[in-house]
């Protein structure tokens, strides 16, 4: 996903009340006065939010016919994303995925690199509707029991990534030259030493930074 999407996801979801509005479309399409009756929000601020998440690109609608007046807008997601963001001293990563890619109504799921793909692709095929849902639910529990495993898995690496960084920045502090130390936290948290690169990101002349580099290997970094 581009920055400048994620830029919008991020405005977007930073509000509470669309956090809200888009739980209740990620369960399926509703209208806005349905949205406006079930969250107990006025039906005028709720097609206020819509219409900022849709400018976003978050949401999508379509005009639907109506059976007792006019033709209602029904709202949907228009996106499937993941979201991560960690923030601590000397630590800032942020990574949005995008997985928008859904296989035709009623087909397995394409991944079957792991053993979950191919229950799913089981749990698809089932052809009786009970025993579909049967097997669905018990493979989305053990899916969120596994995503809870990583996540657990996923706080105790970045708690040990940043104990280390904390005392690597206690060494790169010692640096009296600020570019140096500049250079020094692009190699800690990028591990990129091309001097090409570091010359983008930081935008400093790659003269400057070959000859930081060179310093740099020659009294801490290895």
């Amino acid at each position: 996903m581009r920055e400048s999407e994620l830029d919008s996801v991020l405005q977007v979801i930073e509000n509470p009340v669309r956090r809200r509005i888009i739980k209740r479309l990620s369960q399926e399409p509703c209208y806005a006065l349905q949205l406006s009756k079930e969250l107990g929000l006025g039906q005028a601020l709720v097609a206020k939010h819509l219409a900022v998440m849709e400018r976003a690109g978050l949401v999508t609608s379509s005009l639907e016919s109506s059976p007792s007046g006019p033709e209602r807008r029904r709202y949907s997601l228009a996106k499937s994303i993941s979201i991560t963001m960690d923030v601590a001293p000397h630590l800032f990563m942020e990574k949005a995925i995008s997985f928008n890619e859904r296989p035709p109504q009623g087909k397995a799921p394409r991944d079957k690199r792991t053993p979950f793909g191919e229950r799913a692709g089981e749990a698809m095929a089932a052809r009786d509707d009970r025993a579909k849902l049967s097997l669905i639910s018990n493979v989305l529990s053990d899916i969120d029991v596994r995503i809870g495993a990583a996540e657990e898995e996923r706080v105790a690496l970045l708690s040990v990534r940043n104990e280390l960084m904390n005392e690597a920045a206690k060494i790169v502090a010692n640096l009296e030259d600020l570019d140096t130390r500049r250079v020094a936290f692009h190699i800690l948290e990028e591990h990129d030493r091309g001097v090409e690169s570091i010359s983008q990101s930081l935008d400093m002349r790659e003269m400057l930074v070959r000859s930081i580099l060179e310093e740099l290997e020659r009294s801490i970094f290895g």
